[in-house]
């Protein structure tokens, strides 16, 4: 058996490290992999490491934020152009199945039924609810490619399932948590010193907007600030700058400024949870949760909002604590419940991290996949 993975970009996001681990697990149970990107990147260093083949090929996503017709009708055009490209690279490595890795792009699909390959589309988005991206073919008839086009669609979690089970056919969508494997190099002793004795100190990670709403954390801080208890926030991701500047205009009207500090993107965010008393999770709508897993895995407790894919994750009062989202207050409350109690908070730290470990392993995540590859290539 041999599967080519399309990969919606060559970066290392969530998704790339998911499609990475499944690479690994497969490998371990000699199923060959090979590997299609848009374009060069830290993705292709990774598989370089692991001895993966790839091509590079320039295809466009088939999602955008609203963009111009023209612009759909010209993605659309180079689209259906490289279909015949990657259909040749898929034939002459010997494929097997097709798998796409994130609903953002669509040509491993058209290879896929141009070769009458089986092609599974793994969903790791809601779209729209956590991105804000919307098909450029409308909702109606992507839906319909993506059902028809696939023998297999996997979701991340039940709720991206739910949201994804009013098109696509009961018998060919599945629910598959992803492994997560801690990134163990490059471990500081201190993952940054705090500028003063710090009472509590809290970290949120992931892309800077305003779907990751780390405004929530920001004011919760400031409520806990104002009413005398030292916190400190390490906010851990780059992105929009629009956003960026708003978060920045949040801790100088709160005259947060000695107790909120943005650390800017960095590949292992792993130190950071470390040095930490809880991690938060304040998405609007998270699909899966990779830092909520990796904050486990370290034994930190984790406070989310009761949204997406993070109520699958967090059991509340065993392994963190659920908020409503928006509610910067309850969150607030939810920290200072924390601190004023670290015993329980240790507790949840340890039940996460137990849980986690048995849970999101490579080689349950490989064994559910290649169970539905082997269904697939008789």
């Amino acid at each position: 058996m041999k599967v080519c993975f399309i990969s919606h970009s060559s970066a290392k996001g969530g998704a790339e490290l998911a499609v990475l681990e499944l690479i690994d697990a497969l490998k371990e149970q000699g199923v060959e992999c090979y590997v299609i990107v848009p374009g060069h990147g830290p993705l292709i260093d990774e598989l370089r490491k692991r001895e993966i083949a790839f091509s590079v090929i320039s295809y466009r996503w088939w999602m955008s934020k609203a963009s111009p017709l023209w612009k759909r009708i010209a993605k659309l055009v180079l689209n259906l152009m490289m279909v015949i490209p990657v259909a040749v690279r898929i034939k002459r490595c010997g494929c097997t199945v097709v798998y796409t890795n994130t609903i953002t792009v669509c040509i491993g699909a058209l290879a896929a039924r141009l070769l009458w390959l089986p092609h599974i589309w793994h969903f790791h988005e809601f779209g729209y609810e956590d991105h804000e991206l919307v098909f450029d073919l409308g909702s109606k008839l992507s839906t319909w490619i993506m059902d028809r086009f696939s023998s297999v669609c996997i979701a991340n979690s039940k709720a991206v399932a739910q949201k994804y089970e009013r098109y696509i056919a009961p018998w060919k969508l599945r629910v598959v948590y992803q492994s997560v494997t801690l990134l163990q190099h490059n471990i500081p002793e201190k993952a940054f010193s705090p500028a003063q004795d710090t009472g509590i100190k809290c970290v949120i990670v992931g892309a800077l907007q305003e779907g990751k709403k780390q405004e929530d954390a920001i004011l919760a801080i400031s409520q806990l600030v104002h009413s005398g208890i030292i916190a400190e926030l390490a906010i851990v991701g780059d992105g929009d700058p629009e956003y960026k500047e708003y978060l920045y205009s949040l801790i100088r009207d709160n005259k947060l400024d000695e107790y909120v500090r943005f650390v800017g993107y960095v590949e292992n965010p792993l130190p950071f949870m470390q040095d930490a008393d809880i991690v938060l999770m304040c998405s609007r709508c998270e699909a899966f949760g990779r830092v909520t897993i990796e904050a486990m895995r370290v034994g930190k407790p984790v406070i989310g909002a009761r949204s997406g894919g993070t109520v699958e994750l967090i059991q509340d009062e065993f392994n963190g604590l659920l908020y409503t989202l928006g509610d910067y207050k309850e969150l607030a409350d939810k920290i200072r419940y924390l601190y004023e109690f670290p015993d329980i908070a240790r507790q949840m730290g340890r039940n996460g991290q137990q849980w986690a470990a048995k849970r999101f392993t490579k080689d349950q995540y490989g064994k559910e996949v290649l169970a539905i590859l082997k269904k697939l290539v008789k």
